[in-house]
């Protein structure tokens, strides 16, 4: 049997900040899971650097993507960030700490959204699954008020990840103090070390139920 994957998300799941021809990831993770379930895993990626969580919600309203996602056996998700990165230059043109308290609100209202709407399609289908999703991590150590912000939101990522289904990997962690190392040249997205660091913590969660699955 053969097993789908759908990468849903912003510029993490394409891949930018990534190694000319080099994979991010997402096709990482693929190869990893491959190797583990010992199938071919066909993949479908729907995201868009730039993409906030509004338009990730979007995506789950075509009529293509909702049947990918109700027979897909893997879901990966990245979302928050460009919500954030908007709110916080909202907050440096006028210091209102309101646009980060508002952006992150938004935010929070569509992860939400995006997760239940994803747990609804597949209720329609009998089949097990898995959502594996990354927090925020903060490519401004130095600032504080970035800080806050950003464990504000992966503590709502916390509680979204307490579906049975649900795995959150601590990027937040992984990445501390190992920044120079694990981000691009840009200083936001990972480089080749840092989307296998990635992959590496999606993979070492397993893959559930799906193991199983050619068993029966």
């Amino acid at each position: 049997m053969s097993y789908s994957y759908i990468a849903l998300g912003d510029s993490l799941t394409v891949g930018v900040g990534s190694g000319f021809f080099s994979p991010g990831f997402v096709q990482r993770y693929r190869r990893m899971a491959e190797w583990e379930l010992d199938e071919e895993i066909y993949l479908q990626i729907f995201a868009h650097p730039g993409y906030k969580t509004a338009d990730i919600l979007n995506e789950l309203s075509n009529d293509f993507v909702k049947e990918s996602v109700k027979e897909a056996d893997i879901i990966t998700i990245t979302a928050g960030g460009n919500d954030l990165i908007t709110a916080a230059r909202n907050y440096l043109q006028d210091n209102n700490e309101e646009d980060l308290r508002n952006g992150l609100k938004e935010c929070m209202t569509n992860m939400s959204a995006i997760f239940n709407t994803i747990h609804l399609l597949k209720k329609q289908v009998e089949r097990p699954y898995i959502i594996r999703m990354i927090n925020l991590y903060n490519p401004f150590p130095k600032e504080e008020i970035a800080k806050k912000w950003v464990r504000k939101l992966n503590n709502h990522l916390k509680i979204l990840a307490e579906h049975e289904c649900v795995k959150m990997a601590n990027i937040q962690k992984a990445f501390r103090d190992y920044e120079k190392e694990y981000l691009s040249i840009d200083g936001i997205h990972p480089n080749d070390i840092g989307y296998e660091r990635i992959a590496e913590l999606l993979h070492r969660f397993g893959y559930g139920e799906l193991s199983f699955l050619d068993e029966e």
